[in-house]
């Protein structure tokens, strides 16, 4: 078959007169620049079909205008040598070969001759070009790997915590708790509004108020006597209760079995029997006041089970947090009666009182961070998908819970720009490339639980002796994650995760603290009923009051004591770390430990001037009257 080509010279007259005007050329440059060479092909007069090929090789060779107008005439050359050789038009286009493959070789030969700034500038283009198509793959590859990926929920941890805390109903101190807080209603007493007296702003309004609530307060003391606190997460039963008694407001309707996110739990038992412990603090003043020993050692001894209790299987940082505040109320309440109303208690109720503080949770108010891990775990699994072998990447589900925990692209992430129709494809599309960043599941459970485990460990032994360069390493680690976008967004979860432990643990030891000053008050105020006097120094205590002088938890040295205008003052050195002979810094809060373990220069350089002072531990200090009296939930109809 005969070869065709892109020009035909018997029509090129036509397409010169049809074509080359001012207006066609400003329209169609390109085509004036073909029509240039059509008019120098065809001025050459060559038999057919050499024109043709000579064009078609010129076209398809791709060349700038002057490159063109080079190769036809050098073609146009070389077909007028050989036709000047006698050789037929025919024949030179047999032997010429492909047009296609001529144009080939010529443009690659132009090519190469073209300044050196054009054929850099065509490499790079070529590179970047290449770069361009290799991301566009690779990142249809991660979108497709990121929006396949889904979480599986495969663990209900509400229902492992629960199967943990599940006892007999005779054992369970929460169905009564709860009968009691349904009686109660709104009702809120605050034991320092009894402080004062009789002569008190609020004396009538609460002693009204537990004449009114002796059944709850009954129900509280009976529930104490029980074994277990019994209370479950997300127990349908207790919206159940509330709402048959009118008080829908307590607890809101939510079901273990919805198996929500974890960390989501309502732990609202635990924080009503907050409630409870001061309406008992309170009854146990009125008591004090008015010399009723046994009703003192009831409610406290009380307090003391209700707090206990809230170290459940299980419990949740919070859950325990409130449980040592709870031991607080009992510990202020034993404190205040023995500096102002000592001889309300006999010395047979001082001792058992005693007794009874010193068995607290066995001796030790230790916390236990397994729920936290679960509560970790739990977002892992909502937040990861799972190959089987506990790794997994992060999915869409998890780019929310970085956003909704301020993490890094939490503004690209936000509920407002969620909904925002228009910043809906620039979220499609960055999602991968964020998500590429995101450590895996695997990286981040690791990265958790190791630093947990360092935290826990350096917390171990004495508090004086706690390991200072550990703690050291845990906050740079934890603010190299909270600075460092690139940090942050790779263990995003560990960073929003991990408790402040040193904080926690070094509250369990305030608690300690106060738990050996109760001890050494009651062994006072005993010594002095027998002697008419303070004891000279502790020592004196042992071993028939005391087992062993107390150590300060700030230095390991033993307890200070002081007797100050015939008044019994225990202390600790506190959070300046000397001894300032009991005296009691301007601002009393901020001498009480925020840490413990070794000192070090930098610390002492970062103290608080207020802090300067010892933190008086007995007797309490009574807080000035304040204007702006705590706000009182309303009573509820019929309380």
């Amino acid at each position: 078959m005969a070869p065709t080509y892109d020009f035909d010279p018997t029509a090129s007259n036509w397409l010169v007169r049809a074509y080359h005007t001012p207006v066609q050329d400003a329209l169609r440059g390109h085509l004036s620049a073909r029509l240039d060479v059509r008019r120098e092909i065809a001025a050459a007069a060559l038999p057919l079909p050499l024109p043709g090929l000579v064009y078609t090789v010129v076209r398809r060779s791709r060349l700038w205008r002057r490159e063109q107008h080079d190769v036809a005439r050098e073609l146009i050359a070389h077909f007028a040598d050989g036709l000047a050789a006698g050789t037929s038009g025919d024949k030179l286009a047999a032997d010429f070969g492909s047009p296609e493959q001529a144009a080939r070789l010529i443009r690659r030969a132009k090519l190469r001759s073209r300044p050196l700034w054009w054929r850099s500038a065509r490499a790079a283009t070529r590179l970047f070009l290449a770069a361009f198509v290799a991301g566009l793959l690779t990142y249809s590859a991660m979108a497709a790997r990121f929006y396949w990926g889904r979480p599986i929920i495969a663990h209900n941890y509400w229902h492992e915590i629960n199967a943990a805390r599940r006892t007999s109903n005779d054992q369970r101190a929460w169905p009564l708790y709860r009968e009691a807080l349904i009686k109660l209603g709104k009702t809120e007493i605050l034991p320092e509004w009894l402080d004062d007296g009789p002569s008190g702003k609020h004396w009538d309004e609460a002693m009204a108020a537990l004449a009114r609530h002796r059944e709850s307060l009954e129900l509280m003391r009976e529930g104490a006597k029980r074994p277990h606190f019994g209370w479950l997460l997300g127990d349908p039963a207790d919206h159940a209760a509330t709402a048959a008694g009118h008080q829908e407001w307590m607890f809101t309707q939510q079901s273990a079995d919805d198996n929500e996110d974890l960390i989501s739990a309502l732990l609202q038992g635990p924080q009503e029997i907050r409630r409870v412990s001061r309406l008992l603090a309170a009854d146990a003043r009125r008591a004090a006041i008015a010399g009723q020993g046994a009703t003192v050692l009831e409610d406290v001894t009380a307090i003391l089970s209700l707090s206990e209790q809230q170290f459940a299987p299980a419990a949740t940082l919070v859950e325990q947090l409130i449980g040592i505040a709870i031991f607080g109320q009992a510990t202020e309440a034993v404190g205040r009666t023995l500096a102002d109303y000592p001889a309300a208690l006999t010395d047979e109720q001082l001792q058992h009182l005693a007794h009874r503080i010193a068995a607290y949770r066995g001796g030790t108010l230790s916390l236990d961070f397994t729920s936290e891990r679960m509560i970790f775990d739990d977002l892992l699994q909502r937040a990861y998908t799972d190959d089987g072998n506990g790794d997994g990447r992060i999915t869409r589900d998890g780019l929310r819970l970085l956003a909704d925990s301020g993490g890094g692209g939490s503004a690209l992430f936000s509920s407002s720009v969620a909904r925002d129709p228009k910043a809906a494809w620039a979220v499609l599309v960055a999602s991968p490339g964020v998500a590429a960043l995101v450590g895996s599941r695997r990286e981040n459970r690791e990265l958790y639980h190791r630093l947990m485990d360092e935290m826990i460990a350096a917390h171990q032994g004495p508090p004086w002796q706690w390991d200072r360069k550990a703690f050291d390493a845990y906050e740079a680690r934890m603010c190299e994650m909270a600075t460092k976008t690139s940090e942050h967004l790779k263990y995003w979860l560990v960073a929003n995760m991990l408790p402040a432990l040193a904080a926690r643990n070094s509250a369990g030891e305030r608690s300690v603290q106060v738990r050996d000053a109760a001890e050494v008050a009651i062994a006072l105020e005993i010594w002095r009923r027998r002697h008419g006097e303070w004891p000279r120094e502790l020592a004196e205590l042992v071993p028939d009051l005391l087992p062993a002088v107390p150590v300060d938890r700030t230095d390991g040295k033993p307890l200070r004591y002081v007797v100050r205008d015939g008044q019994a003052l225990v202390y600790s050195i506190g959070a300046d770390r000397d001894d300032d002979g009991g005296r009691a810094s301007g601002i009393p809060d901020q001498s009480i430990p925020t840490w413990f373990g070794p000192e070090t220069p930098a610390d002492a350089m970062h103290q608080p001037s207020d802090s300067d002072g010892d933190w008086i531990l007995w007797p309490p200090r009574k807080e000035p009257p304040q204007d702006d009296e705590p706000t009182r939930p309303p009573e509820t109809p019929g309380d």
